[in-house]
């Protein structure tokens, strides 16, 4: 096989690609390897090993191309697109602005393809180097899209972003992790509020809670994934809704990853609300308005951090995931169950998010052994 799966301690993923394969050198007739270990995923493996041997069959196939970054950029949006994920292609025309003026990201456009080196994308995120270093590695995981598209086009022989350091300022926040009584008024307010759509709310904010839903899933969910039978939950499509007015948004099967579709356990609170639900709710979907129309997930989040806001907490959406999955960590659970329960398609992100428990409970192993009662009493 050309390509090789490795382990390696230096990937959050836990592991790196690599590429192997021997060819005849057609002067010569002698054998030769071609090798380069590192790669982050299969497909830039891939990438990799189909430029190899374009070169080996016709070494002048890379013509230099007078295509713009930003020319490259339209035909991705336009041919190279259709094999990512809706909300990516949002996130990358959000990044990528090319535009001249106070809101330009990218002052790169005009540049041929061709002429885009490392040293000129370097310098690049050294000007930027004040900014934050999240929105830096977005711009960069977005960039990155287009040299590969590039690349398999044959405008360029290589991704001029492989070795370039992203720099910026770091903001990490301690996570914080939603507590039962923040939940029960979050509720509460919700319930106050009267409404079939807040009522709505009110149920997906407990579907994230007892399921860790992320919510493009748990606005999306319907009647029928549910088996009060079995007590599972069938979690098999999400919403598509970036970008996008609320009576176009729409449902669709294609998940975030494999390991995002799944029958997960259903909590008997969480199903004694939902049957309460079902007896007001006529609609198929779960989480809709009066009329059985999906509920805009941006929107629905900005009315739950405004209505969170009002009462001091702290809140998003997301923060029900991480709790759901701190709380499982906190009891014990195993890991590698957290991973299946959480639909994490890697290891590693289980361990990396909740690297927090992990130091809480470090912490009180230390003072139980060095603070605690068996610590021997200095003699005065």
């Amino acid at each position: 096989m050309a390509i090789r799966k490795r382990q390696s301690k230096k990937s959050s993923s836990g592991y790196t690609y690599e590429v192997n394969f021997t060819y005849k050198d057609p002067e010569t007739g002698i054998s030769k390897r071609i090798f380069k270990g590192g790669f982050k995923t299969k497909r830039e493996a891939q990438e990799f090993e189909m430029m190899k041997r374009s070169e080996l069959a016709n070494p002048n196939f890379i013509k230099q191309s007078e295509k713009t970054l930003l020319d490259i950029y339209n035909e991705f949006m336009e041919i190279g697109s259709k094999e990512y994920q809706s909300n990516t292609i949002y996130n990358t025309q959000k990044t990528l602005r090319f535009w001249s003026g106070k809101k330009a990201t990218i002052d790169l456009g005009a540049i041929p393809i061709s002429k885009i080196k490392y040293k000129i994308l370097q310098e690049f995120f050294n000007k930027r180097e004040e900014c934050g270093k999240a929105f830096n590695n977005d711009i960069k995981s977005a960039l990155n899209r287009i040299f590969r598209y590039a690349v398999r086009c044959e405008y360029i022989a290589s991704n001029p972003l492989e070795h370039v350091k992203v720099l910026g300022v770091e903001n990490k926040k301690d996570k914080h992790i939603l507590t039962a009584m923040e939940y029960q008024r979050l509720l509460s307010e919700l319930s106050r509020k009267n409404t079939f759509e807040y009522d709505a709310i009110r149920i997906a904010v407990m579907i994230g809670y007892y399921t860790g839903l992320r919510i493009s899933e748990a606005m999306a969910i319907c009647r029928s994934d549910f088996d009060f039978e079995e007590n599972t939950i069938f979690v098999h499509r999400k919403m598509v809704y970036k970008g996008l007015r609320k009576n176009n948004i729409y449902a669709v099967e294609k998940m975030k990853s494999k390991s995002s579709k799944a029958y997960l356990p259903l909590p008997e609170e969480l199903k004694k609300e939902l049957i309460k639900w079902f007896e007001i709710n006529p609609y198929e979907k779960v989480v809709c308005d009066e009329d059985g129309n999906y509920l805009d997930p941006d929107c629905t989040g900005n009315k739950l951090r405004k209505i969170a806001n009002s009462l001091g907490i702290q809140f998003h959406f997301h923060l029900l995931r991480d709790t759901y999955c701190t709380r499982l960590f906190e009891n014990g659970l195993h890991p590698k169950i957290i991973q299946t329960l959480a639909r994490h398609q890697s290891f590693n992100t289980t361990m990396n998010v909740y690297t927090h428990v992990n130091q809480n409970m470090q912490l009180d192993v230390v003072n139980k052994i060095f603070c605690g009662e068996n610590v021997a009493k200095i003699e005065q």
